[in-house]
């Protein structure tokens, strides 16, 4: 057994490296991403954690998750194909799946961008006094999910982020 793996590794040495270099670039440049992104939202206000920094640090760890997922997936194919795997069958049920999938989440996956949406437009954030349709309350927590909801009489309402369509945020003054 030794000497098999031992022959595979000297005929695919140069496509060994290669796949080595490639993840750990793949996973430099992402870190510099999410690195960036962060110290782009920092306001330098060093008193508190600021609504800005929040939502950056939230989107940096979706960015890192959804990076992550591609980087090893990447390298999961590299390495089925160096060992002689046909990964065209592989691709294309990905794709037949991911299509499926895409048909099956797609409340899930509507719930998800909305979130992502929410966060980067900085619509609302935790604490602030909203009203969601019917729903009026304060900010309690944000996911890429859900927003919840908290009313003067501690009434707790989780709505779909994929539901919302019109928020008005009393919290939020426009400076003149």
């Amino acid at each position: 057994m030794q000497e098999i793996i031992l022959n595979f590794i000297k005929q695919n040495a140069v496509e060994i490296i290669w796949i080595f270099v490639l993840f750990f670039l793949g996973k430099i440049i992402l870190r510099l991403i999410v690195t960036h992104s962060i110290k782009l939202a920092d306001d330098g206000d060093d008193s508190h954690t600021s609504q800005k920094e929040k939502r950056a640090k939230t989107l940096g760890h979706v960015i890192n998750s959804i990076g992550k997922i591609v980087i090893y997936s990447i390298i999961l194919l590299m390495v089925l194909n160096l060992s002689g795997i046909d990964i065209s069958p592989i691709l294309a049920s990905a794709g037949i799946v991911g299509l499926a999938i895409g048909f099956g989440a797609q409340s899930l996956v509507k719930d998800f961008v909305s979130g992502l949406f929410i966060l980067i437009e900085n619509q609302y954030g935790i604490g602030d006094k909203v009203k969601i349709g019917n729903f009026e309350g304060h900010v309690i927590k944000i996911t890429m999910r859900s927003t919840v909801l908290m009313d003067n009489e501690k009434k707790v309402y989780y709505i779909s982020n994929g539901l919302i369509k019109d928020v008005i945020n009393m919290s939020q003054q426009k400076k003149s």
